[in-house]
């Protein structure tokens, strides 16, 4: 919850002092208490999203290119100029490529593609140029 809350209370007892009872020549007294002392606090509050992403690949011994790998975090997708949660499976050894963009705010499924890897051709930095 975002916002701001102040206020006072006797330093004394704890007891909420309504300063309104104040005046020029001096502190209104504690109810309970008769106490002029007094605490005041002021409370802030702001909410933050964090968002953060994780990456695994697998390789067989001695081969340079992993057979395995797996991204999912946020991307920004400059289509829709935002932050965009962006999923994306490469299984060589199981010949599928899976990838899924979602929209963080909605839910709703920007792009869904689960396909074999190897009918996976002419996409991001494949495409043929005009």
């Amino acid at each position: 919850m975002n916002g701001t809350s102040s206020g006072s209370v006797c330093a004394d007892c704890d007891c909420p002092i309504d300063e309104s009872a104040d005046n020029p020549a001096g502190r209104a007294t504690c109810s309970k208490c008769g106490g002029t002392n007094r605490i005041h606090y002021l409370s802030i509050s702001d909410t933050a999203i964090a968002r953060d992403g994780i990456g695994i690949q697998a390789n067989h011994l001695g081969q340079k290119k992993p057979y395995f790998e797996s991204k999912q975090g946020p991307s920004y997708s400059h289509r829709q100029s935002k932050q965009v949660l962006h999923e994306r499976v490469i299984d060589r050894d199981g010949d599928r490529y899976f990838e899924k963009v979602t929209d963080y705010e909605s839910g709703d499924t920007i792009h869904h593609s689960d396909e074999l890897l190897s009918e996976h051709r002419n996409h991001g930095s494949a495409k043929k140029k005009p």
